[in-house]
């Protein structure tokens, strides 16, 4: 990579990769932000979680936990993030990836997600999901199998009950249905993690949410549904909903029937257009009206933002297309928009229609990167 220091302020960068901070960069640093970008995709495509943990993190207890933090100088942050960019540096220029040129800078926001959707069984077993994926026969006499509608378990006679559950991992730009064997629908969005059981044998039936996932329960009075996310549990008999963990408030939104939302001290009874929203942080459940299709347009394949920061846009689509976006002024993120569209297949068409609406906007593609500036004068 041939950059020189003297062009590249670090501490800019670090901000950048640290916090998400907004600054303009200059050819140098984007070229260092870009190599980044790469070598953490390879990365992580060797593997973004780990499998043998999943269960025992699950199965820990239902209470909320505080979650620890830990501080560290930032020196010693700069430090190792210098060292990490140096050591990229020096493969990706074996790669002969050097400074940005203007070809790169025209890059089109076109590329597949860096990982694949995987399927641990509890057998050991790891099924890579896709169109191809053949018949496996699980441990407990479960036949699992990907077709057009997704993946599909088909419960088999075997009554005995299951000890250990199944991993499903979804990586960033991916999304998948799930058929459980008792016939409840299950959509799972990008960056998330579901655990369950092959067959629901007990008194109930329990999945472990890590993410996002919307549920369609298939009603079973005698078996209530439960699922444990992030200290809040969903009880339910049969309804539809969207569950949500990936903030400091874990929210459960109700499109139709009736839930029990449980978490901390709290206890609330949910009806269709509301959401339970748990703050791990204070402890606090509260309830709360909303317009159910912001929560569940993605499982729907749809793109719905109402009146939304450009930031809260962006930090979804890089979520659903595994792209990730910097920003070169600090007041582009507080842009509102209104996007309502089919999703593409890639994440340039969006950009384009978001471009249209707003031609203050400018997005230069570096791999993975994205930087936001306003389009030059």
């Amino acid at each position: 990579m041939n950059t020189s220091d003297k062009n590249i302020d670090w501490d800019k960068i670090l901000s950048v990769l640290e916090e998400g901070a907004e600054a303009p960069l200059n050819e140098e640093e984007a070229a260092v932000l870009r190599n980044f970008a790469e070598m953490k995709e390879r990365v992580q495509s060797a593997g973004r979680f780990p499998a043998e943990d999943g269960w025992q993190r699950f199965t820990a207890a239902r209470d909320a936990r505080t979650p620890k933090v830990r501080y560290i100088k930032r020196i010693a942050v700069a430090a190792g993030i210098a060292a990490l960019i140096a050591g990229a540096g020096i493969w990706f220029s074996r790669q002969q990836v050097h400074t940005v040129t203007p070809a790169a800078s025209q890059a089109l926001a076109v590329l597949p997600p860096a990982a694949g959707i995987q399927l641990r069984l509890a057998n050991g077993s790891v099924m890579a999901l896709d169109s191809t994926s053949p018949v496996t026969q699980n441990n407990n006499g479960t036949q699992v199998k990907m077709n057009n509608d997704g993946l599909v378990y088909e419960a088999g006679s075997n009554t005995k009950a299951v000890t250990q559950p199944d991993t499903l991992v979804v990586p960033l730009g991916n999304s998948i249905r799930v058929s459980l064997p008792d016939g409840t629908g299950m959509w799972v969005n990008a960056d998330s993690r579901v655990i369950f059981p092959a067959a629901f044998n007990g008194p109930s039936r329990e999945v472990w949410v890590e993410g996002e996932a919307y549920l369609e329960v298939a009603a079973r009075p005698q078996q209530p549904f439960i699922v444990h996310a992030a200290g809040m549990e969903v009880k339910v008999l049969g309804t539809a909903f969207n569950i949500n963990t990936r903030h400091i408030t874990v929210q459960a939104t109700l499109s139709s029937g009736k839930v029990s939302a449980v978490a901390g001290a709290g206890n609330m009874l949910l009806s269709p257009g509301e959401q339970a929203e748990w703050n791990r942080s204070t402890g606090s459940l509260q309830r709360r009206k909303v317009e159910v299709r912001r929560y569940t347009a993605w499982k729907d394949n749809e793109l719905y933002f109402e009146e939304a920061p450009l930031s809260e846009i962006l930090t979804s689509l890089g979520r659903s297309y595994d792209y990730t976006f910097t920003y070169g002024d600090n007041t582009l993120q507080q842009l509102d928009f209104t996007l309502d569209m089919s999703r593409p297949d890639n994440l340039q068409q969006v950009l384009d229609q978001i471009s249209r609406t707003n031609r203050e906007l400018h997005f230069k593609i570096y791999g993975r990167v994205i930087v936001v500036s306003r389009q030059p004068k």
